[in-house]
């Protein structure tokens, strides 16, 4: 059987696979409750599934991959210990946030400060910055579907707006079945390619040696390495010190104020459920990181330079499908884009909640019933689909780094109204408007300076940086110094 059979028949095999556990979804629910947190009624095992399952995106699967393969251990730095620390901040959400009888994150901030203005305003982050990071997840599913199916780019990323429709049609509960099944999908796929970059070693250790002796170009485009460059945590072109360290303020006080995983908390059916899923699902995402750092730096020691690609985000499905082919490359490409999907979904999910339920819902007309919102949240869906599938045309260079600037959006809007609103009596409306409002312009005027919202940056400083001292200043100064008549 060659080839273009095998992988057309695992990509027909995910298709049958993908309806079939998502097709409960729709019949199950019956109101926004059901179709926003799946009636708050998630287990721990279904919880930890979707809960990993949606954290690891084509970001985390080819993103990082890519990056080790090409800068080393300076990706780590930028993003995985950022996600890592952003994740602890999640345990402390738990037993407050459950408190609130709400159905999405801003909806508490009109519920706390008693301001359907700060719904209003946490509405249109969730579209705007969902809407963006839509084009990783489009784009990592066109690059594997471009090399699994062999079809051009702009084809494959029709593809995944298809799946991503049909699995989010039926709110959190399809969502999370489909979930499970990409879940196991991306554990086998990793460790399936991690098994088959070993086999061409003795050992790790190895790895690592002749990795510290690289000075190649990766790919063509890039900056040639220079050796000793790749086990070094702060010696990279494309990941600086400066910008390591300041990306904090993007990827893991992102990661700390996401809505999809405030989201995946409430969804939880009850506080003991959900700090098990945060610990459990700590641990999976631990061993895959493992083997997505064997894959990175095995295959940069494997072939040193790739001259048929352009871009970090295809280093992964590239040496797969030609360096390392097996019986399993197949498999291997499908759990790809398993990542994109199961992470697609949710956000798609929680980006017509904050337009149809934020916004329309609440702040539009407030008497519009379960029904008629369901229905809008899934014309909304393919509205917002139909808009990343555009963008996705011109994706941006690389996925981790565009992906740290959108998360620092969530950073500087959310963040202190979230945190600051649990855990700080004298948190007020006005602060929280003032710090929201004063931290994303903060950000998106050093974005633009430092060209990184949509294009290649500059790389002096994250600019969530700026956003999150300017939004700091605002909201502990105005909260400490204000009236507190408008708490």
């Amino acid at each position: 059987m060659n080839k273009s059979v095998e992988y057309l028949l695992y990509f027909t095999l995910y298709t049958v696979l993908l309806l079939w556990f998502g097709k409960s979804g729709i019949k199950k629910t019956r109101n926004l409750r059901d179709f926003f947190l799946a009636g708050n009624s998630l287990g721990i095992w279904v919880s930890v599934f979707t809960f990993t399952a949606t954290w690891f995106s084509s970001a985390s699967m080819q993103g990082l991959t890519g990056s080790l393969y090409a800068y080393g251990l300076s990706s780590l730095l930028f993003s995985v210990v950022p996600w890592y620390i952003g994740t602890a901040f999640l345990f402390f959400l738990v037993k407050r946030l459950r408190q609130y009888d709400i159905l999405s994150l801003p909806e508490y901030f009109r519920v706390r400060y008693n301001s359907l203005a700060l719904q209003r305003l946490g509405g249109i982050v969730i579209v705007f910055t969902f809407t963006l990071y839509m084009t990783i997840q489009i784009r990592g599913f066109g690059v594997v579907m471009s090399e699994l199916l062999d079809i051009h780019y702009t084809l494959a990323t029709f593809l995944v707006f298809l799946f991503i429709l049909y699995s989010t049609f039926g709110g959190l509960f399809s969502v999370a079945r489909t979930d499970g099944l990409n879940f196991f999908l991306i554990c086998l796929g990793v460790l399936f390619s991690a098994v088959l970059v070993t086999g061409r070693f003795e050992g790790l250790i190895e790895i690592l040696e002749k990795a510290a002796h690289i000075a190649t170009v990766p790919f063509a485009g890039a900056q040639p390495t220079v050796a000793g460059a790749l086990i070094k945590p702060l010696s990279s072109e494309a990941y600086p010190p400066l910008m390591v360290l300041t990306g904090f303020f993007g990827w893991g006080l992102g990661v700390a104020a996401n809505p999809q995983y405030a989201v995946r908390i409430l969804a939880a059916k009850d506080d003991k459920t959900a700090y098990k899923m945060i610990g459990y699902s700590f641990v999976f995402l631990t061993l895959i990181y493992l083997g997505l750092i064997v894959i990175g730096f095995g295959s940069r020691v494997i072939q040193p330079t790739i001259a048929g690609i352009s871009t970090v985000d295809e280093v992964y499905a590239y040496i797969i499908n030609n360096t390392l082919y097996t019986k399993l490359s197949g498999f291997i490409l499908i759990s790809m884009a398993a990542a994109a999907v199961s992470t697609a979904n949710s956000q798609f999910l929680v980006l017509a909640s904050g337009f149809t339920y934020d916004l329309f819902g609440l702040t539009v007309a407030s008497k519009v019933d379960n029904d008629r919102l369901i229905t809008l949240n899934r014309i909304f869906i393919v509205f917002a689909g139909v808009v990343s599938l555009l963008l996705s045309i011109n994706p941006p260079s690389s996925v981790l780094t565009f992906g740290g600037y959108v998360y620092g959006l969530f950073a500087v809007a959310f963040l202190l109204p979230l945190y600051g609103g649990l855990f700080w009596k004298r948190a007020s409306k006005k602060a929280a408007l003032y710090s929201a409002y004063g931290g994303v312009l903060t950000m998106v005027i050093f974005s633009i300076f430092d060209r990184g919202l949509y294009g290649s940056p500059g790389h002096l400083i994250h600019p969530a940086f700026p956003g999150i001292i300017v939004a700091s200043v605002l909201f502990f100064g105005i909260g400490h110094f204000g009236r507190r008549d408008d708490q």
